[in-house]
């Protein structure tokens, strides 16, 4: 391999590397393109095999090549990236401009330094360890899945080690070629045969959100949101992918669509009302609501669309209602999404997905505890909702009517009966289970089964059940699903985020009040309505009261997400999770074990680095003299050479023959003046000795 070559493989290997930078740092921005920043940080590195004019002439007319592909207008870019620039001094954060910038800086330094160090122990150590790092940095804490590429980046990272060790010390052998061949095999295969340790931390992702029960329902279900509601019950497997990220905005529910129909075995759209959107949708004019603006970023593009709030911003327009997504200003590029009378948003384009980062506004009520206590005859729903939101199957046994006529018998109003069926699951008869729930079999009403029988399930179990015995009540209901408000992830540039998980997903209940609409009701025992209905109270003696404020406080010993089987969760209490928490993930462990192999790999070079710069830096007297002279002589005996029982002069020459080279005897010579002859010990000393280090440690 030529010299040429060599580096032309070093610095492609380097930018290979690099690349693996762009994917997880672009992610967690609101940018949904990659390709600007793989030019801008690689198109330098092999620049920088030119000329010093050559290179800055192709960076800087990369630069401008990418932006006017990417932007479409420089002198427009330029006065964005001026008024980012202005943001940014006046204590803003940097956007868009500025970030392009950046990455293109990063891209102009990686380039230098390949080209000043070229070749370097010292910089390839250091892009291993910061690509690996940042990767599993990424992995762990935002939406960026770096499985399978790790692979890649460890097999890069050996060979950019062999490449450098070629062009620092050419050789004929054929040694290290066995060896690196080796290595890469052995990494090979225990990537292909071990099997993935799961952490706490970890955000596998799921191969689908659907239930993975066979038909038989004796199959466990696969945590996260599905689409098919019509068999519930059975256990299932816990996930901890990640679906999105939510960022701006108060531990919140994440709504995404409702079902009317109850079949006894689950839940099935109206057909009735699955048509357009209408008022049927909306809480009433007289409740207050407050404007809320979310960023979500998707691990996946996805089908549907969480909203924190009762309903998205709509607007009428002569193609019906529309409500906006993306940037607030414009509409979602190249749709116009609709919103389905069960709260779902869809598309225009079937075949449409999200895309990674959207923009979303909503409104939040909050309702008054005079409008929850109205007990007026309901008139706002058609006569075709009325009977859609009042539907219980002919086949709903007898003794679930008459459960719900001796709960809800002395409430007077929709809220004391919702409030009754909630304290009705709190008494201490039922039990959260993830495991050991049942499947109707047979002619087994699902809502029946659970409440006379098993008294055994989880989210969906209990918010179905709520809304039969709500309905049996009078009270029009309908069966809520989408996601909890997941975890807590911190101030993030300033604003709250929180990851949200396959396992938050959830349902719950919404019941109507006539001059009030549609309210929400968590159903499900040792879960709070904190984070789902908001009320406004005369009394607010507990506002000074941070743990009064606080959404999540009264759950820090409770389950904090409950799962049904297309919806289902983690049951594991935070104080559970809190301890798991310290479980190494599994980059966590790749890292470790990748950097003490490359430090066990090159011990050797550490070792006489560390000895070279401790001796050879320090004043020469006779004392440094012997203690250098016999770690030498060490380092002679462990390569091979018989030590004991022969002179210097003796040992020396054997030395020198094998070198073929003179360093030793020399070394000898002045060694011996010193210690003998009592003279001064000569500066070259240190010179013949490093030398002679560097050849016995090599």
């Amino acid at each position: 391999m030529t010299a040429w070559l060599k580096r032309i493989v070093y610095t492609a290997l380097a930018a290979y590397l690099l690349s693996f930078w762009v994917e997880p740092i672009v992610g967690s921005t609101t940018f949904d393109v990659n390709w600007p920043f793989l030019f801008l940080l690689l198109v330098p590195m092999f620049a920088s095999l030119l000329p010093w004019y050559g290179f800055i002439g192709v960076v800087v007319f990369n630069f401008f090549i990418v932006l006017y592909v990417y932007h479409g207008s420089i002198l427009d870019w330029f006065g964005l990236w001026l008024e980012d620039l202005s943001g940014v001094l006046s204590g803003a954060l940097p956007e868009e401009a500025i970030f392009f910038s950046a990455m293109a800086l990063i891209g102009v330094l990686f380039a230098i330094l390949v080209g000043r160090t070229y070749p370097s122990y010292g910089f390839v150590l250091g892009m291993i360890v910061s690509t690996l790092g940042l990767m599993a940095y990424f992995d762990t804490w935002t939406l960026y899945d770096g499985e399978g590429k790790i692979l890649l980046a460890i097999l890069a990272s050996l060979l950019l080690l062999f490449v450098t060790d070629l062009a620092k010390r050419p050789s004929k052998s054929l040694v290290r070629y066995v060896s690196i061949a080796l290595l890469a095999s052995v990494v090979l295969a225990l990537a292909s045969v071990s099997p993935t340790i799961e952490g706490d931390w970890s955000d596998r992702l799921t191969t689908s959100f659907q239930n993975a029960g066979n038909d038989e329902g004796s199959g466990s279900g696969r945590v996260g949101y599905g689409v098919n509601d019509e068999q519930l019950g059975g256990p299932f497997e816990q996930d901890d992918g990640i679906v999105f990220i939510a960022r701006g905005v108060p531990a919140r529910y994440w709504r995404i669509e409702s079902k009317e129909i109850y079949t006894g075995k689950g839940w099935v759209e109206s057909p009735v009302l699955d048509s357009e959107y209408n008022r049927g949708q909306l809480v009433d004019q007289a409740v207050d609501t407050t404007p809320e603006q979310a960023l979500l970023r998707f691990d996946r593009r996805q089908t549907f669309v969480p909203y924190g709030g009762e309903y998205p911003q709509a607007t009428e327009t002569d193609n019906g209602t529309e409500f906006r997504v993306g940037n607030i200003e414009e509409p979602f590029p190249n749709e116009t999404i609709h919103i389905r009378p069960s709260g779902k948003i869809v598309f225009d384009n079937d075949g449409q997905t999200t895309p990674q980062t959207i923009q979303l506004r909503y409104s939040v009520p909050s309702f008054t505890e005079e409008q929850l206590a109205l007990n007026e005859p309901v008139t706002t729903l058609t006569e075709e909702e009325r009977q859609a939101y009042l539907q219980l199957p002919d086949s709903l046994p007898d003794r679930v009517r008459d459960l719900s006529a001796d709960i809800t018998g002395d409430s007077e109003t929709p809220y004391d009966q919702a409030q009754a069926v909630q304290a009705y699951f709190q008494s201490g008869d039922f039990q959260y289970n993830t495991e050991d729930v049942a499947v109707p079999e047979g002619d087994t009403d699902y809502v029946d089964q659970f409440l006379f029988d098993t008294l055994i399930g989880y989210c969906d179990n209990f918010s179905t059940s709520a809304a039969v015995l709500l309905r049996a009540s009078g009270v029009p209901t309908r069966w809520v699903k989408g996601f909890t408000m997941g975890d807590a992830r911190g101030i993030i540039q300033g604003e709250e985020e929180y990851t949200v998980r396959n396992r938050h997903a959830h349902s719950w209940v919404e019941y109507f009040v006539e001059g009030a609409g549609w309210v929400p009701l968590e159903a499900t025992i040792s879960f709070s309505d904190a984070n789902l209905l908001q009320i406004e109270t005369e009394d607010e003696a507990n506002a000074d009261d941070p743990a009064a404020n606080d959404p999540q406080a009264s759950q820090d010993d409770e389950p904090t997400n409950r799962p049904q089987e297309d919806l289902a969760l983690d049951d594991v209490t935070s104080g559970e999770a809190a301890t798991e928490n310290w479980n190494m993930p599994v980059w966590g462990w790749i890292v470790i074990v990748f950097t003490v192999a490359v430090l066990v790999w090159n011990r050797k070079s550490i070792e006489r680095l560390v000895m070279m710069l401790w001796w050879t830096r320090r004043p020469l007297n006779e004392n440094r003299l012997v203690a250098m002279h016999r770690y030498l002589v060490k380092r002679l005996r462990g390569a091979g050479f018989k030590v004991d029982g022969r002179t210097p002069s003796e040992l020396a020459a054997e030395v020198d023959a094998y070198y073929e080279s003179t360093e030793m005897t020399r070394l000898t010579r002045l060694f011996e003046q010193s210690i003998y002859a009592e003279k001064t010990p000569n500066s070259k000393y240190k010179e013949y000795w490093k030398i002679m280090i560097r050849r016995i440690m090599s």
